[in-house]
């Protein structure tokens, strides 16, 4: 598992005992925000560039190469100097201890008061089952389907075809919003969340995705996750976003140029979200982990909550759930009939 500690890097975690697992490295990436993995190749963003990795093994990741100016919005990071200009680069392999407490617009990075790093709210859990590709957080901004990597930078979607997987190649970049803050992929669609609303791409040309609709909602922080007929958008006060709702809202994209709100249920302050079948794990903040009977979309219903420690994203896949905690990473066992165990957890140290 590698999970992306925002804008330091990514940790290399060993689960194969879920009971005990262990952080195997780290990779220091300065300006990190997003990851994602197809066929033992990682992907991962440096500020305005795009690092390729070759992972021979969880001890061998070899940086295979660097995309220059893939992101161009970032391009010239923050500039807080605005009386220079920036006329050229020297380039040096440099680790940088960076605080970026209360930084650059992004809304859905939630920092620890400390700089000395841990896992945050805002990290991609990525799997790589049999060399395929990763599963994503419903707070990621990297996300591949089939021979295309697709990213999202707070105002830009990129397309970069993998059809080198070592060579990656940008064939598109648009304009969507100011606000965009994830990017959930989900057959021939790209579901965008931000903080005005939900924005679906279609892949009709996989290498230039093309605006199919959007769902607009009060001005709020807005993870989505989605399933064959609906979307899952989490709305949380006390953020950036300056929003005032704390709920979760049910989407009917049945017809995907019209979404519709279905219903609204209320939590606490939401944040990341996933679901496997009927079970839907919530993380509700400081209030805990929700375990949601999601089998009717009418009728969501709380059947337990997890307390202890303030949950912020969640992955459940294949019987596995994988909490990131503001301190620690949990692991639990779930099946469909909403039975819950912790099996281990990795603290931040």
């Amino acid at each position: 598992m590698y999970v992306n500690e925002k804008n330091k890097g990514i940790h290399v975690i060993d689960y194969t005992n879920a009971t005990n697992p262990v952080n195997k490295g780290f990779i220091p990436i300065p300006g990190n925000t997003g990851v994602s993995i197809k066929n033992n190749v990682l992907y991962a963003d440096c500020y305005c560039e795009l690092f390729v990795f070759k992972i021979n093994s969880n001890a061998d990741i070899q940086l295979q190469d660097v995309i220059p100016n893939a992101f161009l919005s970032r391009m010239g990071y923050n500039s807080y100097d605005k009386s220079s200009i920036e006329l050229s680069w020297i380039k040096k392999d440099t680790t940088v201890l960076l605080d970026e407490t209360g930084a650059y617009n992004c809304p859905n990075c939630y920092y620890l008061a400390d700089s000395k790093g841990g896992i945050n709210a805002a990290t991609a859990y990525n799997s790589t089952p049999s060399g395929a590709n990763s599963v994503s957080s419903s707070l990621a901004v990297f996300a591949i389907i089939n021979d295309y990597l697709y990213t999202v930078d707070n105002s830009n979607l990129y397309a970069f075809s993998l059809s080198n997987p070592l060579k990656p190649a940008r064939t598109s970049s648009q304009y969507v919003n100011w606000n965009v803050e994830t990017i959930f992929p989900f057959k021939d669609k790209l579901f965008l969340g931000s903080m005005s609303g939900m924005y679906i791409y279609g892949l009709q040309n996989p290498a230039s995705p093309n605006y199919i609709s959007v769902f607009n909602h009060a001005r709020v922080c807005d993870p989505v996750i989605v399933d064959d007929n609906y979307a899952y958008v989490t709305l949380r006060n006390g953020t950036a976003c300056n929003g005032f709702v704390n709920q979760l809202d049910v989407v009917n994209i049945t017809d995907v140029t019209k979404p519709v709100l279905l219903k609204s249920f209320a939590f606490s302050n939401p944040r990341g979200l996933s679901k496997d079948g009927k079970v839907m794990f919530v993380c509700d903040g400081s209030s805990g982990l929700r375990v949601v009977d999601a089998g009717d979309v009418n009728n969501l219903v709380t059947k337990q909550t997890i307390t202890g420690g303030e949950s912020m994203d969640v992955v459940a896949y294949n019987q596995l759930a994988v909490v990131m905690l503001t301190d620690a990473i949990k692991f639990y066992s779930y099946d469909q009939n909403f039975n819950v165990s912790l099996l281990g957890s990795l603290s931040k140290n």
